[in-house]
């Protein structure tokens, strides 16, 4: 994603508090397709467990310190290297010169900041897919609001306690300014603070099937969870299943 979608300081981090569980959900489209995109991939935490499945995963991201976490997965179970291919790149650009039957956008849609962008990124994601092929994302519509900084989590590491707080500013221009905090505390003392502000785009339903039509996608189902409860209006979550129909040119 662009790179004011930071974990920069924070990547090593990132596994301990994402305990999104959505891994099979993702999972059913990869085992039908064989082959997947996964775009915003993160350290890897949707990529690996499908790897160990015998499907074979594209991987793209932007973030050097999030590639870095990556690529220790990758040096601790190295037979995954012949079914993971990690590549640098945005979504809005990156070119791999091949299509897939199916591509994964997984927690990263909002660090679209707007439309330009979003558009930009859904129409090569298209390229990079076969006619008929699926693309899932989801989107966090719940973002829309001021957010004091609070407790978002704490893990246990050895001697260690590492504590997460979340907070966030909405900005003129539909953005909100996010503010991740990481404090370590050994023996009941604070080691370590970390604090991580990235910029997040918001958007709606409506405007993102407005985006998809644009791009050549035909939007097919709709979740409010990874267990496929409906979307009703006001869900804070948004599961989106399209198809693509055209080449989004």
């Amino acid at each position: 994603m662009p790179e004011h979608a930071g974990y920069e300081k924070s990547a090593h981090l990132y596994d301990l508090f994402d305990r999104k569980e959505n891994v099979e959900f993702f999972a059913r489209y990869a085992s039908q397709a064989g082959k997947i995109l996964d775009i915003g991939a993160g350290t890897g935490r949707i990529a690996v467990p499908l790897a160990r499945r015998g499907i074979r995963v594209t991987c793209v991201e932007p973030s050097p310190a999030m590639r870095g976490e990556f690529e220790k997965k990758l040096r601790a179970e190295p037979a995954l290297r012949e079914r993971i291919t990690l590549i640098p790149g945005d979504a809005t650009s990156f070119d791999l010169g091949r299509t897939f039957p199916a591509a994964f956008l997984s927690g990263c849609f909002d660090h679209l900041l707007d439309d330009d962008e979003r558009l930009a990124a859904l129409a090569n994601v298209g390229r990079h897919l076969v006619t008929g092929g699926l693309l899932v994302f989801d989107v966090f519509l719940g973002l829309m609001q001021d957010a004091p900084l609070s407790p978002a989590g704490e893990v246990r590491v050895g001697e260690r306690e590492i504590r997460r707080l979340v907070g966030g500013q909405v900005l003129p221009g539909r953005r909100k300014e996010t503010v991740l905090v990481f404090e370590t505390y050994e023996r009941g003392a604070l080691v370590d603070r970390i604090e991580e502000r990235s910029l997040v785009g918001l958007t709606d339903r409506d405007a993102i099937h407005r985006l998809l039509r644009a791009s050549g996608f035909a939007v097919r189902q709709e979740w409010a969870s990874y267990d496929r409860e409906p979307f009703h209006a006001g869900d804070a979550l948004l599961i989106v299943e399209a198809v693509r129909e055209a080449s989004g040119e």
